[in-house]
């Protein structure tokens, strides 16, 4: 029998959507329409609607009740649903319906199956049936319910509840809702553990929805033997690009060993305040962000088993910035608190610094010829020590000029700094600075091309000079109080190949002559003429990618200072890594830097594994260990990770494993950290 393809005005509904009176594609072996009104479709029917699509092995339309009844393999499928059943129904206007043998996926993201789905609006009620994140040619885990009703965009309710991982039943419950969309009120997961100070921790962190665009976190925080915290975090989201978050906590401590040796007795309250907001209306942007803890020691023993235990200060900051076409206007509270001290009285602060920048402008349009200039008004604050204003105004002009392949920029930069010193300040109250720099850098540019690459060779002479100031009787706030004057000439010679492929190689050959008997290296003053040579290539080809920096002095007759990285793919699962840091250390032993980073992460599928080692190469002793396993099952993934800190002042080892699940797009993190050696 031949097939049959009509297109008529029919109200006809597939589950899921629903269609109104709109042209509907109907393609079956037989059509026919009953004197009762009724249309039924026969053999393979399928029905096409603007990309949606019903398929069965028969339909039928009753006209009088407006229903729509499917016989045999019934296969719904829309942008967000792809739905298989054995038979059933739906209203002409795709609100209610029924459906039985179901399996399939509901809003792209849940797999389900079920021997009966009552459809009610945006409520789907299934019975007997499974849910699951994981698709089913990865059925990991699923829930198995009596019964469990779906909201769209809101929750997911089951009753008599049993969840199975992996194939064994992990919980038994009577009742167990799941989130069906980003934000729900309700427990998450705990986190169990034990770290140095404690043998048992338990965190409980609590969700709550405030508004759709704020919401709150209660965390919990019990140790049997530090005592117990609550950390309450509130957000809100102001609009697309502006939000507001803040942060409160407080912990009840006992007194314990990890106050030993320390300049601070033991503390029984102990808190933090931490926050951060961005807002941003036409051309204001502002930003806020606050960390204030209750003493230097907070992070190390409140974060214990995490990488905040290594902080060393807390920045707050309020920054304003206006951005206007022709100039820029910010104004910056910058305050630190210094956790390696046990005051914060000599610790600088910039309480206020503005800054003015007269955008860069071409005065003359056929001349190729610009002017910018930066201001930048400080004001140090100390409890104790050196404080005073500072204004530090530079003024950058810049003349660019080419010829064939020749290119030149010349610039000439007068700086002018001014100071105003406190009562406290031994020295003269009101010193000035001004310098002058001048700029001069010549280059020359050729490529040639080859099949597969562009080669590129660029040499390079610059010329600048710096005027020398006497600056020993000015405050050293920062390394802008003492410029480093210069009256070099540097050439370099640039190789670079970009290949068509996306890879590349770069590589630079560099040294320079002063003029002045010496010469700077950092912060480090060399006598001679002869400046180090710098050599430095990066790149990246067919996976294998590196970098490295030297320096090699002449005077010395050895490389002085060296960073290197290379990635290498042992093969197609394998690669290696390997990082080197080495400086001299010329003027101070204890400057000198020797260790090596090496890294290999083996990939197979979905599951990876990556071990690391920090040597100390001058001193001869392992720094740091880790060893890290992961595997991305797509609705599931599991991470497990350890590391091992040597401090060699203490002589202590600190040692950790962090165990990281997340079921039900929901975290579980089970830390335990060993105790101290």
């Amino acid at each position: 029998m031949g097939r049959y393809i009509i297109t008529i005005f029919l109200i006809l509904a597939a589950y899921f959507f629903s269609y109104g009176k709109t042209p509907v594609s109907i393609e079956a072996e037989n059509i026919q329409k009953k004197p009762t009104g009724e249309l039924i479709a026969e053999g393979s029917v399928i029905v096409k609607y603007k990309g949606k699509v019903l398929k069965a092995d028969r339909i039928i339309y009753d006209q009088k009740n407006k229903k729509i009844y499917l016989y045999g393999n019934i296969k719904l499928k829309t942008e967000k649903f792809d739905i298989t059943a054995k038979e059933g129904w739906i209203d002409e206007e795709g609100i209610n319906g029924d459906f039985y043998d179901v399996s399939g996926v509901l809003e792209k993201h849940y797999f389900i199956k079920a021997e009966k789905i009552k459809k009610r609006g945006d409520k789907y009620i299934f019975y007997n049936g499974e849910f699951s994140t994981c698709s089913f040619d990865q059925y990991d885990w699923y829930i198995k319910t009596k019964k469990g009703i779906f909201i769209k965009d809101k929750q997911v309710d089951f009753y008599n509840v049993s969840m199975r991982f992996c194939g064994v039943p992990v919980l038994f419950s009577p009742y167990f809702s799941y989130p069906a969309s980003g934000r729900k009120t309700g427990l998450l997961f705990p986190q169990i553990g034990q770290d140095s100070y404690n043998d048992f921790r338990y965190v409980q962190p609590f969700f709550l929805i405030l508004t759709r665009h704020s919401d709150m976190t209660f965390t919990y925080d019990y140790r049997n033997i530090q005592g117990n915290g609550l950390d309450v975090e509130y957000r809100n989201k102001l609009s697309s690009d502006s939000f507001f978050k803040t942060n409160f906590t407080v912990f009840t401590e006992k007194s314990g060993r990890w106050w030993e040796g320390r300049d601070l007795p033991p503390l029984e309250n102990r808190w933090r305040v931490y926050g951060e907001s961005e807002l941003h209306y036409e051309d204001l942007d502002i930003s806020l962000t606050y960390d204030f803890p209750s003493d230097p020691y907070f992070f190390e023993d409140i974060y214990n088993a995490t990488d905040l235990r290594y902080k060393s200060y807390t920045k707050s900051q309020l920054i304003a910035l206006l951005d206007r076409r022709f100039f820029t206007l910010e104004i910056n509270f910058d305050f630190l608190y210094d956790l390696t001290k046990t005051n914060n009285e000599q610790t600088l602060q910039r309480l206020p610094e503005l800054r003015f920048y007269l955008k860069k402008f071409r005065p003359l349009k056929k001349i190729p010829f610009y002017v910018d200039f930066l201001s930048v008004n400080t004001n140090f604050y100390r409890e104790k020590g050196t404080s005073g204003l500072r204004s530090d105004n530079t003024l950058n002009l810049e003349l660019y000029s080419n010829f064939h392949s020749f290119s030149n920029l010349m610039r000439f930069s007068p700086r002018g700094t001014y100071y105003h010193l406190f009562s406290n300040y031994q020295g003269e109250k009101s010193p000035t600075r001004n310098i002058f720099s001048f700029e001069d850098r010549l280059r020359y540019t050729s490529f040639r091309k080859f099949s597969d690459f562009t080669h590129f060779i660029i040499p390079q002479i610059m010329f600048k000079r710096i005027s020398k100031v006497n600056q020993e009787d000015l405050p050293y706030f920062d390394r802008e109080d003492r410029i480093k004057d210069a009256y070099d000439i540097d050439y370099s010679l640039f190789n670079i190949l970009n290949f068509d492929s996306a890879d590349f190689l770069s590589w630079e050959v560099s040294s320079g002559y002063t003029f002045n008997n010496y010469y700077y290296l950092g912060n480090n003053r060399l006598q001679g003429h002869q400046k180090p040579l710098k050599n430095r290539f990066y790149f990246y080809i067919k996976g294998f990618s590196g970098e490295n920096t030297l320096y090699y002095d002449f005077k010395f007759n050895q490389i002085v200072r060296s960073i290197t990285t290379f990635s290498v793919p042992v093969f197609s699962r394998f690669r290696y890594s390997i990082s080197h840091s080495y400086d001299k250390g010329i003027f101070s032993s204890t400057s000198t830097i020797n260790q090596i980073n090496q890294t290999g992460t083996f990939t197979y599928k979905n599951i990876s594994l990556s071990a690391s080692v920090l040597s100390n190469i001058k001193l001869g002793y392992v720094q740091r260990k880790s060893l890290s396993f992961s595997m991305n099952r797509k609705c599931w993934r599991l991470n497990i990770s350890y590391k091992e800190d040597y401090n060699r002042v203490t002589g202590k080892s600190f040692r950790s494993i962090v165990v990281y699940i997340n079921i039900l797009r929901t975290d579980i993190k089970l830390p335990f950290v060993s105790r101290t050696l």
